[in-house]
């Protein structure tokens, strides 16, 4: 599957599903098959401006389009056991 720049992908070495967009997908020839090395855009995650990612195509997943416009909720934090706190929210 090839990769064009504004395309959107999650990363797949990352313990969550972080949305970034391809900003730059340089393409080469291996062996008899073609592979490519995608600069990344971080559009959600603990990054801050300006980060760019590094991947080889193999290494992130193509995201749905509905995903582009997802909007990211809080994510609710516990409040260990037996502290008499509630979750709160982040985001």
């Amino acid at each position: 599957m090839m990769y064009r720049a504004g395309d959107h992908v999650w990363p797949a070495d990352l313990p969550g599903r972080f949305l970034c967009r391809v900003v730059n997908a340089e393409s080469f020839r291996i062996g008899s098959g073609i592979s490519q090395i995608l600069k990344l855009e971080p559009l959600e995650g603990p990054w801050p401006p300006g980060t760019c990612l590094i991947r080889l195509e193999g290494a992130v997943i193509r995201a749905r389009r509905e995903a582009r416009s997802a909007v990211r909720r809080p994510t609710l934090r516990s409040a260990p056991p037996g502290s008499g706190r509630r979750a709160t929210g982040t985001g």
